[in-house]
This record gives C-alpha cells, sequence and structure tokens, in this order.
C-alpha cells in the first residue's frame, strides 16, 4: 500500500524534461505550494515544449521559464518519492536511488507529441495527460482542501 503522506521532497523524472516532468512539477507546487520540494528532470535534456506551456497556461500556471534538465545535472538526489513517467526513466531512478530510502513510482505515462498531426488533438493529447497527471498526483498525496488522499486501486506502482 502507497503511503499518502506529503513528502517533504518530490522529483519527477520523464525521457527529455519538456512535457510530462514539467507538467507534474508545475501541478505539485500549485497543489501544494512550498509544503513539499519540487524538482523535475528527464533521462536527457529536450528543448522547451511551447504547447506543454500553453496547456500549462490555461491552468494558471506559468512554465515559460522551465529549462530543462537531465538526471545527470542533478544537484541534489535526496528526495523523499521520484515519480517516472516511462519505464525507462524507473530503471534509471531505481539504480541511482539504490540502497537509499527514496520510493521510486513508475507511472507509465504516453507521449502526448505523439500520434495525430492535427494541432488541435495534440493539444487535447497534451490537456488529457496534464489532467490525468494533476488527477493522480491529488489521489496520491494528501489534498490541501480535505488533508486525506486516497490510495486508487489503479495507483501508481511502487519500487523500493
Amino acid at each position: 500500500m502507497t503511503n499518502n503522506k506529503l513528502p517533504e521532497s518530490v522529483l519527477f523524472i520523464c525521457y527529455l524534461n519538456s512535457i510530462r516532468s514539467p507538467i507534474a512539477e508545475g501541478l505539485m507546487k500549485k497543489h501544494f505550494g512550498d509544503k513539499v520540494y519540487v524538482e523535475s528532470c528527464g533521462l536527457e535534456k529536450g528543448e522547451s515544449d511551447d504547447l506543454m506551456i500553453a496547456i500549462m497556461k490555461e491552468s494558471g500556471i506559468d512554465m515559460s521559464e522551465h529549462k530543462s534538465t537531465s538526471l545527470s545535472d542533478l544537484q541534489d538526489t535526496l528526495f523523499d518519492v521520484v515519480i517516472a513517467f516511462t519505464e525507462a526513466a524507473g530503471s534509471a531512478a531505481q539504480a541511482i536511488f539504490e540502497g537509499s530510502d527514496t520510493i521510486v513510482e513508475i507511472w507509465p505515462t504516453p507521449d502526448p507529441s505523439q500520434g495525430a498531426l492535427d494541432v488541435r488533438a495534440i493539444m487535447n493529447n497534451y490537456r488529457a495527460i496534464r489532467s490525468n497527471i494533476e488527477q493522480r498526483l491529488l489521489r496520491r498525496f494528501e489534498t490541501p482542501e480535505s488533508g486525506s488522499g486516497s490510495a486508487s486501486e489503479n495507483g501508481p506502482e511502487a519500487v523500493a
């Protein structure tokens, strides 16, 4: 069973730190503010994604200053929880945090930029990923509004 208590620090990892992990970072900061230290990175450093910035702005979150960081560039590797959005990111996190008390969770999440070439369809993919990540974050961690979170039957796969 997953501990839903709000940790002191969370790291989000995806492939390029351009879409999924910055979305999660922005949403975590929106919902939990300075109650938790939040950072994101990628297995590799990607470019800024204008569609990610646009869909986050729709939610009142300014990601225009986001700078992509790679896992190897991280200055701090002391995190209570690491959430990886790909199996490869999860494997890398498990290797780096092996032997520590860090909880590594893998939340397989598709790349919203893949698929249809129509801009409206891609934007809807981004919005769906944003919504999915937001719902999972609020289920995973205690929400400030309710004071408690609840584990989901379809919750994250935890790897310690």
